[in-house]
């Protein structure tokens, strides 16, 4: 009996042990705590799309004061004097080795002042350059307004031959819906833990 449950609480411990690595593999190769080295500025694997036109307007930075987990994460702030056309402000990262499967993507933000809310989204893509498929926090987990740290989810699926998946962490400067103008001038959000885990099903 007693050989038979240390058998048990092995076998236990081994599927917590295997559960934990396969889930935090893939956070692993993204960097998603953005702690790892930097470069110019940019944390290890992750590039910002801010332009020398708008650089004025916006800044993308690594944050060494504010964090879900750890020391670091990254944020985007507008400025007050943003024009009113539309312009979204990433972070991107690449993601290689993903098998078509479904999966969960997860990420932490953390707003100020923010009208529209920002996103952490994914896109795939095939050796055509053709997006085979997407999806978004941004439906299902808005934030806005002035909040503490908020966990958002989405289920995505890499549909049969996508070659790259693009992972983002974006806001926009305004959104118009008719005469509503959801501006995010003075607003700043962050993003922190970012990960993918596949769904067991």
């Amino acid at each position: 009996m007693l050989r038979r449950l240390r058998f048990i609480l092995k076998f236990l411990l081994l599927t917590v042990f295997l559960s934990v690595s396969c889930s935090s593999v893939v956070h692993d190769k993204l960097n998603g705590g953005f702690e790892n080295n930097f470069d110019d500025d940019n944390p290890d694997g992750w590039t910002s799309n801010l332009l020398p036109q708008t650089v004025k307007y916006a800044r993308l930075a690594v944050d060494n004061s504010v964090a879900h987990s750890g020391d670091k994460s990254i944020s985007i702030s507008i400025s007050k004097t943003h024009p009113s056309t539309n312009n979204v402000y990433n972070w991107v990262r690449r993601v290689d080795g993903l098998k078509p499967a479904v999966y969960e993507l997860s990420g932490w933000i953390k707003t100020e002042g923010i009208k529209s809310s920002p996103f952490i989204e994914v896109e795939c893509w095939n050796a055509e350059n053709k997006m085979l498929g997407s999806a978004t926090t941004e439906t299902l987990n808005p934030v806005t307004g002035t909040q503490n740290w908020k966990q958002v989810k989405t289920l995505f699926k890499i549909p049969p031959g996508t070659i790259k998946v693009l992972i983002i962490a974006g806001i926009g400067s305004s959104q118009n819906f008719g005469e509503l103008s959801r501006a995010n001038s003075g607003g700043k959000v962050w993003f922190d833990d970012i990960n993918i885990s596949p769904v067991k099903r």
